[in-house]
């Protein structure tokens, strides 16, 4: 328990713990509701839209392990996370107010596959951090307490994205909250940014 005390008062756990919330909050349930949004957009079929969203890890699979090797080796996590964020808000702006009004394929499977470049800049800026500012004894509790507010947000969030598709008759409103979700992600990024260069983590 006084282990558990330690990792809930540092600030620092709380800054990775919110934007990993965060960050998988605007991505997971993306991704569910991604080709019913793509089908009723573009006008496309349940096996086209599959085919769009799917390209989605291909940009992450091919870039993660030159991003991991170049956090080894320049550091940069809290700027690698603030671009992955910028990204994400770039990409379910595009989906919200661009692609509503100029359905395309290219510009969908475009998008998606940027949005993997976000995918894979986040995680893996993020998941190497959390040694560098939690104490290694108690960094298996650490992970597991991070891995436990990520699920209340995933379990909450498509709850939401439901309940504003329906109240709202649209994918407009549940994109905005996307990218609102990358734009908090941004500023939390900034405080982890500063608070490193305050500790020099």
């Amino acid at each position: 328990i006084r282990d558990l005390g330690k990792i809930f008062t540092s600030k620092m756990f709380w800054l990775v713990a919110l934007l990993c919330v965060l960050y998988y909050s605007a991505i997971f349930p993306f991704q569910r509701f991604a080709p019913d949004f793509m089908m009723d957009t573009l006008g496309i079929t349940e096996a086209a839209a599959g085919k769009i969203v799917s390209v989605f890890p291909v940009l992450a699979m091919v870039l993660t392990p030159f991003l991991g090797a170049l956090l080894d080796y320049k550091g940069k996590g809290a700027s690698m996370m603030m671009v992955g964020a910028i990204i994400m808000v770039i990409c379910h702006s595009i989906f919200a107010f661009v692609l509503p009004t100029f359905p395309s394929k290219t510009l969908a499977l475009c998008t998606i596959l940027v949005l993997g470049v976000s995918f894979s800049l986040v995680p893996a800026s993020m998941w190497p951090s959390v040694p560098k500012i939690i104490d290694e004894k108690i960094l298996g509790s650490a992970y597991c307490l991070i891995f436990w507010v990520q699920n209340i947000g995933l379990c909450l969030v498509p709850m939401l994205i439901g309940t504003l598709r329906v109240s709202t008759d649209g994918y407009v409103v549940p994109m905005i909250v996307f990218a609102s979700f990358g734009v908090l992600a941004f500023l939390l990024s900034l405080a982890l940014k500063v608070e490193d260069k305050k500790k020099g983590y």
